[in-house]
């Protein structure tokens, strides 16, 4: 069997397009590494899958929604090259479609423009030719049943009912960047729309354990199992912030702990991307979502970062949030109880218009430094198969 797979955003890049399709095509074949006899190969504008006859639609469906840079895609049948032979093709497609119509269409695509018929041409006769045996009346803008032809240097194909892609960029053709997961619905949300963007993306995940068991810990695990379908050898960097925690509660006013602890999990997890070579970070936050989301506090919080901090989700609402989080998988495991460091040790009334100066005082006593390095020194390093990859 042939699938068509059409490219998104990959089109438009110009002179640098070979890069980005070349990264595409190298996902593509590792999505479907699962496909015994798969293969993948470019062919003008698009890219052209190759499987067994016997291969699974469903297993081939799911390779491609979790591979980004795809717009859309389609089952295909090769069919000769001649206009007869084309014919033949047409009709035993529509056969095998086990399907009634009353109106239809061809919509066809002369890629090889030595094929002697233009697409209008070729389109008028093969329609001609499917009322010939069919009786189907040709209804160009409301057809129940649209037969595409694509006419190319080396094949030629007939198929319907294109799917569509998941879009946006082939991971690997952007910059890194290393994403501050929770284990809420946002943050996975978040990595996921920067992997969307062609970002390969670090995971670091703050957990509070002992102090709190290690539910955090095994949700954190699992929502990178589940992102790691995208983009593939995931790496997750598991932070221990008790200590930083009892630092702060000893320290800092009551109402600024939460954003203090933001101020330190910024801190931490710059020193984690400069190291890996990631340009930013990314948080899943939203603008007046919860206290520490307040424009004031987001401010605060960027203010103590020493790396640029990308908040893809900044401008969407909860229900958009928890749409996107069911799109890419994460949404059953993100809604699971657990206790996480966020939710430790959290006043009842935090401020929600804080202003850098004020925090930066009431981390006066605090040995920045100090606690920065030590959290770093217990980091424990993951991989997506639920490998220890090793410490920090």
């Amino acid at each position: 069997m042939q699938i068509l797979v059409r490219y998104h955003e990959v089109g438009l890049k110009g002179k640098n397009r070979p890069a980005f399709v070349n990264q595409l095509v190298g996902n593509l074949k590792r999505a479907l590494s699962g496909v015994p006899g798969s293969r993948v190969r470019a062919d003008q504008g698009q890219l052209v899958v190759t499987a067994p006859d016997d291969s699974s639609h469903d297993q081939i469906r799911m390779a491609i929604a979790t591979t980004y840079g795809i717009a859309r895609y389609a089952f295909a049948y090769e069919v000769d090259r001649d206009v007869e032979g084309l014919k033949v093709g047409v009709k035993d497609f529509i056969d095998r479609q086990q399907r009634s119509f009353s109106t239809f269409r061809i919509a066809s695509n002369r890629a090889d423009k030595a094929f002697r018929l233009t697409s209008p041409e070729l389109n008028a006769e093969l329609g001609s030719f499917v009322q010939s045996f069919n009786g189907a009346r040709v209804d160009i803008k409301n057809a129940d049943f649209t037969i595409y032809v694509d006419v190319r240097p080396r094949a030629t194909y007939v198929y319907s009912d294109p799917e569509p892609g998941p879009g946006g960029l082939p991971v690997g053709s952007s910059g890194r960047v290393a994403a501050l997961l929770s284990g809420g619905i946002d943050s996975p949300v978040a990595a996921a729309r920067m992997m969307r963007r062609g970002c390969p993306v670090t995971f670091i995940h703050f957990h509070s354990f002992p102090l709190v068991d290690a539910s955090s810990r095994e949700k954190a695990i699992r929502l990178v199992q589940l992102l790691d379908q995208y983009q593939s050898k995931s790496r997750l960097f598991l932070v221990p912030f008790a200590d930083v925690q009892r630092e702060i509660i000893a320290a800092v006013p009551t109402a600024y702990r939460v954003v203090t602890y933001r101020r330190f999990m910024v801190r931490i997890a710059g020193e984690i991307a400069k190291r890996e070579g990631a340009i930013s970070l990314v948080s899943g936050e939203s603008v007046g979502q919860v206290a520490s989301q307040t424009m004031e506090n987001i401010a605060t919080i960027d203010a103590s970062s020493t790396v640029p901090i990308l908040r893809p989700l900044i401008g969407m609402d909860k229900v958009e949030i928890i749409d996107q989080a069911r799109t890419i998988g994460t949404y059953d495991v993100s809604i699971e109880r657990d206790e996480d460091c966020c939710s430790l040790f959290v006043p009842a009334h935090p401020v929600l218009r804080s202003t850098p100066a004020f925090a930066e005082r009431a981390e006066d006593s605090l040995d920045i430094e100090a606690l920065v390095h030590k959290a770093l020194d217990d980091v424990e390093i993951v991989g997506a198969t639920r490998e220890a990859v090793g410490v920090f």
